[in-house]
């Protein structure tokens, strides 16, 4: 089954906290950063946002490819666009308990390959990382990952059942 593509023509200005990891990382509960991530995000700042908003998880400031260090940033749609850089200078705000340590992060219109599932957080986004690897690490994959920035909206702002969609910048 193919996923949909779909041209964001706007781009989503968003604020919220960062960190900055790799997939390597990620695998040993020592050194996974993520799982912190948004446990602090949901205790500082998701109950400050209105209900059923849509929450988003961006990845940018790649290294490299899916192997290289890459920034992460748990927020929220804000109305005002102030770049697509950390306005703190580096990505890792985890350990900060205030807003002063929000970053700000602007997804850029272009062209994405979703990949939505739905159920139990955090397993559901899970299967969508591991369909996208799948998908892009296929030798007959027709198209091109770039690298840039890649999101996922939780829908309704749901982080413990419902639907997310992982939008994947493709060429």
């Amino acid at each position: 089954m193919t996923s949909p593509i779909k041209e964001l023509t706007e781009a989503v200005a968003c604020k919220g906290i960062s960190i900055r990891t790799t997939n390597i990382a990620e695998i040993s509960h020592e050194t996974a950063k993520l799982g912190r991530l948004w446990q602090k995000f949901y205790q500082d700042h998701a109950s400050h946002l209105e209900e059923g908003e849509d929450i988003y998880g961006i990845y940018h400031n790649y290294e490299s490819d899916d192997v290289g260090a890459f920034d992460v940033v748990a927020s929220w749609k804000t109305d005002s666009q102030q770049g697509d850089q950390d306005q703190s200078g580096k990505g890792d705000t985890l350990n900060a308990g205030n807003t002063n340590n929000l970053v700000t992060v602007t997804i850029p219109t272009g062209k994405y390959m979703i990949f939505s599932e739905q159920g139990n957080m955090p397993n559901t986004v899970m299967n969508a990382w591991e369909r996208a690897w799948a998908y892009f690490n296929d030798p007959s994959c027709e198209h091109t990952r770039l690298y840039g920035v890649d999101f996922e909206q939780y829908i309704d702002g749901n982080l413990v059942y419902g639907q997310v969609d992982l939008y994947i910048g493709i060429e």
